[in-house]
């Protein structure tokens, strides 16, 4: 019996399609509609069938859209193709409850009586982890990570004590969407008593083809920036033990 007007949240991973579950593989070739968002590489989408209706429904930093008008956006083509009895994928970069919103949307499907289901995908965090061999948790020398969205709030850092803590038992940061960010986190970082020495891995472009990963410290991303630009997405780790293997 086939199933009605199912929602597949799915987290596509951090780029390459080799990263997809098989679960999501799966959806991908069977959606009539895919809702996708900006990070979205090409090689994922051309996996869908060539009948599916492919729309963008993302977001890129400072394009200044609306973002409660785009997610109502979003909450409407999910009431429309619902209706139509279409097998709609919402298809996210990276895993839907990192710093997703899969949350929100999975909220509304519930609060609509729609036919949902999640599917896990590997965040950049993670995956940044494994594929540059930087250990985020180690034996004997430290037990916990801290994810962190890189925000402020009246040109303060969120959280900063928090992360100050984290750094200082020695288990490392992992900051999302902070790459713009760097040079004034460093300065807090220092400010709060973090060593200058600390190391800093700022990893871009995670799994795609053009992927390059950078290390600095604390002390040196100043000149770090002047040297280097990296490109967007960038995952960014600090910690006193923030090294390649």
């Amino acid at each position: 019996m086939g199933i009605s007007h199912l929602i597949s949240i799915v987290g596509a991973g951090p780029g390459d399609p080799d990263l997809l579950t098989v679960k999501a593989h799966k959806r991908l070739i069977e959606a009539d509609v895919i809702l996708y968002d900006a990070l979205m590489g090409g090689e994922i989408l051309e996996l869908a069938k060539p009948e599916a209706i492919k729309l963008y429904v993302g977001k890129i930093y400072n394009d200044w859209q609306n973002q409660e008008e785009r997610q109502n956006s979003i909450y409407s083509l999910f009431l429309h193709w619902a209706g139509q009895n279409k097998k709609v994928v919402r298809l996210k970069t990276g895993d839907s409850m990192i710093f997703g919103r899969g949350a929100e949307e999975i909220r509304f499907c519930k609060e609509n009586s729609l036919n949902y289901e999640v599917i896990p995908g590997i965040t950049a965090g993670i995956a940044s982890s494994s594929l540059f061999e930087i250990p985020l948790t180690e034996r004997g020398k430290n037990s916990m990570v801290l994810f962190h969205a890189g925000h402020r709030e009246n040109g303060k850092f969120t959280d900063l004590e928090l992360i100050t803590n984290v750094l200082k038992t020695g288990s490392p940061v992992v900051i999302y969407m902070g790459l713009n960010k760097l040079s004034d986190m460093a300065k807090a970082l220092s400010r709060a008593g973090i060593e200058n020495t600390i190391p800093i891995q700022v990893l871009s472009k995670i799994s795609q083809s053009d992927e390059k990963g950078y290390e600095t410290t604390i002390g040196g991303v100043a000149e770090f920036l002047q040297q280097n630009s990296p490109e967007t997405p960038s995952i960014i780790i600090i910690g006193k033990h923030v090294v390649r293997i």
